[in-house]
């Protein structure tokens, strides 16, 4: 949308954030792709240890971005939070690169890294904030399209870096470049960005720490974070049962499962745009209900392929309507929390970490009982119950 592109390019401190944003969806890129890869094939860790380093890291980052973003509401400075973030991931993907061995694997997996997972948090709040003085449509629209740059990112940095280094048979080369990306997220946050007004060490007009937390807790913002994971648990179901069948039902390449995914992550970014665009027109939740059950119609379309052309031919819809699922969450919870971006924002590493869950948990249950195909009616299921959830609460807030 030009009116999105106009906004973020007319304002030179959004403008700083979006190019931060998309070096921290690259060093994401460069290396979420090959962790198993390079834990397991390259540093010779054991499943079971990785599995165990996953899990961790998960627990890590939910608990570091919540924290975070409710501490960024209350002393109202994510700049000194943003440099000392991306140091962490600058020294975090730098050890790996430079001393890689299993010991520091964990360590800065675990325990460093994560605290740079939650300058994602950081950052849109930030760029939130930068959009105070728009129509609230139109912040949304600015928010949509950003979350489109960390696609472009994701299309560009793990096929990039697979070319590069994928010959070497070793992608330790990807941890010092997501380092780099760190390190230019850290020069932007020193020397560009902009420190907020001159104010006390505290927001008093923030609810403390525990106040914010019990908001969380809330029953009905529980119901949204459940109904929210749901629907986008789909997206991760699809993206695990879909390269099984065509690998082993139908017959399909590893080089297919890499070119559709290459070709999905592609289609998504104009289709963000669009649905920017139409936040315009249309409610938030109304586009989010309609994207999800749609979806749940490529779910059912998947289980009936029958041969490769047939995962090929529906990459189009399933990513015109998972473009919509990925880019409009985080502008609905942030909306729950006017003038409280960190807080809004919080809620999107617990929505990732839930919709793991219940994505493990349906693929564990389908794969035993219905097979691969079978599976991809689970997450119509999960797609169903997410919309009544969420259409629940909204009709009770409003009566």
């Amino acid at each position: 949308m030009p009116s999105s592109f106009g906004q973020i390019a007319g304002r030179p401190q959004l403008l700083v954030l979006a190019l931060m944003i998309f070096a921290q969806g690259s060093a994401f890129g460069a290396t979420i792709p090959y962790l198993s890869v390079t834990a397991i094939g390259t540093l010779g860790m054991s499943d079971q240890t990785y599995s165990l380093l996953v899990f961790v890291s998960s627990i890590s980052a939910v608990v570091i971005s919540v924290s975070l973003g409710i501490l960024s509401d209350m002393l109202g400075d994510r700049r000194h939070m943003l440099i000392a973030m991306s140091a962490l991931g600058v020294l975090g993907y730098g050890a790996i690169y430079f001393y890689p061995s299993v010991p520091v694997f964990l360590g800065a997996t675990s325990l460093v890294i994560p605290f740079f997972y939650a300058t994602s948090s950081l950052l849109f709040a930030s760029a939130r904030l930068e959009t105070g003085e728009l129509e609230p449509v139109d912040a949304a629209s600015v928010n949509a399209t950003l979350r489109a740059v960390i696609s472009a990112a994701w299309v560009v940095t793990p096929a990039g870096l697979g070319l590069a280094l994928g010959a070497s048979g070793s992608m330790l080369g990807a941890w010092g470049l997501a380092s780099l990306f760190c390190l230019f997220i850290l020069l932007c946050a020193i020397l560009v960005l902009k420190s907020p007004p001159s104010r006390t060490a505290r927001d008093t007009s923030a609810p403390g720490f525990f106040s914010a937390l019990k908001e969380l807790a809330a029953p009905d913002m529980v119901i949204r974070l459940i109904a929210i994971a749901a629907i986008t648990s789909t997206l991760r179901l699809s993206g695990t049962i879909w390269p099984l069948i065509l690998t082993l039902q139908l017959g399909g390449k590893t080089a297919d499962v890499g070119l559709i995914a290459g070709m999905t992550a592609l289609i998504e970014i104009p289709f963000m745009l669009m649905w920017a665009g139409l936040l315009k027109r249309y409610s938030i939740v109304g586009i989010i209900v309609t994207a999800a059950l749609a979806y749940g119609g490529y779910m059912v379309a998947l289980s009936f392929a029958t041969a490769p052309w047939h995962i090929y031919g529906l990459a189009l819809p399933g990513a015109a309507f998972a473009a919509a699922l990925l880019a409009l969450p985080l502008n609905y919870f942030q909306d729950l929390f006017p003038g409280r971006p960190g807080l809004g924002t919080a809620f999107m590493p617990i929505n990732s970490f839930l919709g793991n869950g219940l994505n493990a948990a349906a693929f564990a249950l389908g794969s035993h009982f219905l097979g691969y195909s079978g599976t991809s009616l689970l997450g119509v299921a999960l797609a169903v119950t997410g919309v009544s959830m969420l259409l629940f609460v909204e009709r009770q807030q409003r009566a």
